[in-house]
């Protein structure tokens, strides 16, 4: 039972007795789900609950209501009703005082005083309350827009409505939607309903008060995707996977890039770049693609648990709740199973009285595992016996694999006694159902649909051999024989085997399998189930519900509040599934410098995107700061997956409770500006995140243009105001920003997380350049005829730029023939340095001054250098030094503490600031290089942008920290 507690009833700030009163049954509730409700515009009161630790965070829910009257009640309403409670507890200010809640509302509620509460007897009371029915809703026959195939459509599902329409009829007005010829559609069972087409729905939609819609993954529904969108209904979904059909459908321009939008609608950028390395036939194998129409349903129906579990595994924990779960509907004429109707099938068949059959239902197809079956038949006693007969009932697969088949069966001894039918009508069909002894079903590679074939097995008591594949594996294992979903050839011959030597078994499933089927599929039951099912969408189901507000509020409000009021609506609204893990792009965006952590940005974006975690979608946002509202940046998100054929428009994000932004990128100045948005971002049950490169410009100030400590301090004091956690690129950094804090005084009520992860290293992954520049041989050629020191980054003070080249002028004073390379563009303060490499003497000798190469260009630098130099003063992380390691080359480095986590043993380090503690550096590991005992970067360990982005991910999902700095109970905090 779901408990929520009501604290709307202020318009801003929550009585503190009904706070007090929350918190002390929060303590007391033991093992109850409970959840509050409090309004948005009480920042303070959705902090102390969340941070409280009396309940999760994600069970706080913030609701944004307009000010007052009988539209704020209704949105009231609507808001608790999207928690789904199981009772909802209004604290009133004083006895007699009713809440709004109360009265009408379509869940059990109990009114409180806030003040003098014995809270035991309360929840006991509450308890009691939940447990009480509500009203029953009557009212007259509803009518039914009935969206299918019919036969005489070449469409299981066409077979299927025809016998599911008529226990339909007992309880509603019909009218069939079809895109098929009225003229033809000539069954009995479907005779005296009117025929609509798909335009004349659109155009009486506000005439039914029910629309439902049966979906299946073939051609014979194409007409209903866009339909859906237009009039919503409720989906009773055949088949989980659709791509096969929307990938037709584009190819015949049917739907213009309906593939494409579908991809991206139902699987985002994850989807489009799966697309674009694996190609169009795995994905439409690998991708559902029915995001788009279970968007638009106003509820789902489906006819196994699998399809459920399919959809919690692609969008998601709590995917499914809500969808009803209705047994295939399965129905035969009476004394179908009768000896007698056996022996009139056989007859007209044309089998034999004495004849063994084993029979296999539905078109032949590799996932059908038709090959396994003949290979057993073939391989066991049945095979040998001149009264088995193996039938395939179904059409041959028209490629390869169906003329293997069959010239498998022709060169077999067996094959006079084994055959393919191709396809058959309705009747025949029948006809090998009640004349078959033995049933074999095999599947592979699922698409989430429920197989009939099966269930006609059972349907006519036909002992059936399955492998536990998809929805059959949730079948009772006492109705059939179930073989493990990877059989073996010889588990199928011993099946085969069993179930032809003993008859008392094949009587035993039959009456089982007649019996389940009696239970559990027959029309009429199956029929009520559907009526239940659509009665409760259209009367409890939340999309019923929004209907319903939006036309109850509508008339009630100015037009000038109007785009107030559906904002506020479409934000109460349930969160759907996935959530969204938004990340900000905004510098990369508005300009790609190519910076070190610019390339952070694109690789760990990258390996988030080719692999999210569960139940999240990976979107690229960006601010232009000022506190304007963050939005997709689609146009950069398709470019970064390499989709060219789609045009997105970078509209505003559409932020959700248990969504999470994470500040990637680095945009100072726009997140000091966006404060106040971020603050009410986390009111909204957005998680806020923000990586910190490092914060050199608060320890150094010195190496940094004038006004950087200001604006970065600003940054900074922002990041931890309105962050639940912050990740760092290192231990140092996390280590350094704590010790930050604590000097600075700041403060905040709740607790802050810290956490860090390592940058990965390999170049490939993060979106390379490419091009060599002019003299790339003549440098290329200098590395090779002396030792060579490489430094990687931006020129500028705090990377040593200074001291390395004072300290080579030394060395190659001194006689030493090495070589200096620095590649990194002219930064800020380094004017005067930048003009001496310029004019060097060395230049283009044995001074190499690179400021604009490609990555390509880089690799070979690092392929043929002597060693690293990173004498760096202080830094983030150091990803040069895992560039160096991959490349098996040696790394002398500055002794930072940075240095020496990444880097462990495997670099030689030097201490002091003049150019002679370098060049003696550099000199004493020329003199251990030639000894062999310098140490070497083979072995360091690195990771991949990969397993970066998992680390970052075990923090922002699964709640990884490394600190908790704790928050205060100051209320000035």
């Amino acid at each position: 039972m779901r408990i929520v507690i009501d604290l709307l009833d202020n318009h801003g700030r929550v009585d503190p007795a009904a706070l007090a009163l929350t918190q002390e049954l929060l303590r007391q509730a033991g093992d109850r789900e409970v959840h509050v409700a409090v309004p948005l515009l009480d920042p303070l009161t959705l902090e102390i609950l969340r941070a409280g630790g009396l309940l999760p965070p994600d069970r706080v829910r913030a609701f944004d209501l307009p000010a007052g009257g009988r539209v704020r009640a209704l949105v009231r309403q609507h808001a608790l009703a999207s928690l789904a409670p199981g009772v909802v507890l209004a604290p009133v200010r004083a006895a007699g005082k009713r809440a709004a809640t109360a009265g009408t509302a379509p869940y059990p509620v109990l009114e409180t005083e806030c003040r003098g509460v014995n809270v035991a007897t309360l929840l006991t009371a509450l308890d009691a309350t939940a447990a009480e029915p509500l009203s029953p809703v009557t009212g007259a026959r509803p009518r039914l827009a009935y969206v299918s195939p019919l036969p005489p459509e070449k469409s299981g599902i066409a077979d299927y409505s025809a016998e599911l329409v008529p226990e339909l009829a007992q309880y509603y007005d019909i009218e069939l939607v079809v895109d098929q010829d009225p003229e033809l559609v000539l069954d009995a069972r479907l005779a005296g309903l009117p025929l609509r087409s798909a335009d004349w729905l659109r155009e009486h939609a506000h005439d039914f008060e029910r629309v439902v819609y049966h979906f299946g993954n073939s051609h014979a529904h194409k007409h209903m995707f866009g339909l859906v969108r237009e009039v919503p209904g409720i989906v009773v979904l055949h088949d989980f996977y659709l791509s096969g059909v929307l990938d037709n459908l584009e190819r015949e321009e049917y739907l213009d890039k309906g593939f494409l939008q579908a991809l991206y609608e139902s699987h985002g950028y994850t989807g489009l770049l799966g697309h674009r390395r694996e190609g169009r036939n795995p994905s439409i194998w690998k991708y559902p693609l029915n995001k788009g129409v279970l968007d638009k349903a106003s509820g789902v129906i489906v006819h196994s648990d699998f399809s459920r579990e399919l959809a919690e595994q692609w969008y998601g924990k709590g995917a499914a709740d809500g969808w009803r779960t209705i047994p295939l509907l399965r129905g035969r004429q009476g004394g179908s199973a009768t000896q007698d109707a056996r022996n009139a099938a056989r007859a007209a068949l044309g089998l034999e009285g004495d004849a063994f059959v084993v029979a296999t239902f539905g078109m032949l197809g590799r996932t059908k595992l038709n090959a396994e079956l003949l290979e057993a038949y073939l391989a066991s006693p049945l095979a040998l016996d001149p009264n088995c007969h193996l039938v395939f009932i179904g059409e041959n697969d028209p490629g390869p694999y169906g003329e293997e088949l069959r010239e498998q069966i022709l060169a077999s001894p067996a094959a006079g006694r084994i055959r393919i039918t191709g396809f058959v009508d309705a009747a025949v069909y029948a006809h090998y159902l009640a004349a078959a002894d033995v049933a074999v079903q095999l599947r592979s590679s699922t698409r989430g649909e429920t197989s009939a074939a099966v269930l006609d097995c059972l349907l006519y008591g036909l002992p059936t051999i399955v492998n536990a594949h998809g929805s059959t594996a949730s079948l009772p294992d006492t109705l059939l024989v179930k073989l493990p979903d990877e059989f073996t050839v010889g588990q199928l011959v011993g099946a085969l085997s069993s179930l032809r030597g003993d008859a008392a078994l094949r009587a035993r499933l039959s009456a089982r399998a007649l019996g389940h089927m009696a239970e559990h599929h027959a029309p009429a039951h199956v029929g009520a189930l559907y009526r239940d099912a659509i009665e409760d969408f259209a009367r409890h189901g939340e999309h019923a519900a929004y209907q319903q507000l939006v036309r109850a509020v509508a008339p009630l409000c100015p037009a000038q509040e109007l785009q107030d009021l559906a904002a506020a609506i479409a934000f109460n609204r349930a969160p759907a599934q996935p959530r969204q893990l938004l990340v900000d792009v905004s510098a990369v965006v508005q300009s790609d410098l190519k910076t070190g952590i610019q390339r952070v940005v694109r690789s760990i974006l990258l390996a988030m995107i080719a692999d999210p975690p569960p139940g999240f979608r990976i979107e690229p946002v960006y601010s232009h700061g000022g506190n304007r509202s963050y939005h997709y940046a689609r146009r950069f998100g398709l470019g970064m997956v390499g989709e060219t054929e789609l045009a997105l428009e970078d509209a505003p994000v559409d932020l959700r409770p248990g969504d999470i932004f994470f500040g990637l990128d680095l945009f100072t100045t726009g997140t000091s500006q966006n404060e106040q948005l971020l603050l009410s971002m986390r009111d909204r049950g957005v998680g806020v995140y923000f990586v910190v490169f490092d914060i050199l410009p608060m320890l150094r100030p010195d190496v940094f243009p004038f006004g950087t400590e200001q604006y970065f301090g600003d940054f900074l004091r922002t990041v931890h105001k309105v962050s639940d956690g912050v990740l760092c690129i290192s231990r140092a950094v996390a280590d350094e920003l704590a010790a930050w804090i604590e000097r600075e005084g700041l403060k905040r009520r709740t607790p802050l997380q810290l956490g860090h992860f390592h940058l990965g290293a390999d170049i490939n992954a993060s979106a390379p350049s490419f091009g060599l520049p002019p003299d790339a041989d003549q440098v290329l050629a200098a590395l090779g005829e002396r030792p060579s020191f490489l430094m990687v980054g931006t020129v500028e003070p705090r990377k040593g730029h200074t001291q390395a080249l004072a300290a080579f002028e030394l060395l190659w004073e001194r006689g030493e023939d090495v070589n200096l390379v620095v590649v990194g563009k002219q930064g800020w303060m380094m004017e005067k340095l930048c003009e001496r490499m310029a004019a060097h003497p060395e230049k283009s000798k044995r001074l190499f001054w690179l400021p604009g190469i490609s990555d390509e260009m880089l690799l070979k630098l690092y392929a043929g250098s002597a060693a690293l130099l990173a004498p760096s003063e202080g830094e983030g992380f150091g990803l040069p030094l895992i560039e160096a390691a991959q490349k098996g080359i040696p790394i002398l480095a500055r002794s930072l503490p940075v240095f020496r986590e990444v880097a462990g043993e495997h670099a030689y380090y030097f201490d002091g600031l003049a150019p002679q503690d370098l060049a003696a550096a550099v000199s004493a590991w020329l003199a251990l290089q030639r000894e062999g005992k310098a140490p070497q970067s083979t072995g360091m360990p690195w990771l991949t942008w990969d397993g970066a982005a998992q680390q970052v991910l075990d923090a922002l999902v699964r709640r990884q920290w490394y600190r908790t700095l704790p928050g205060t109970d100051d209320r000035h905090a």
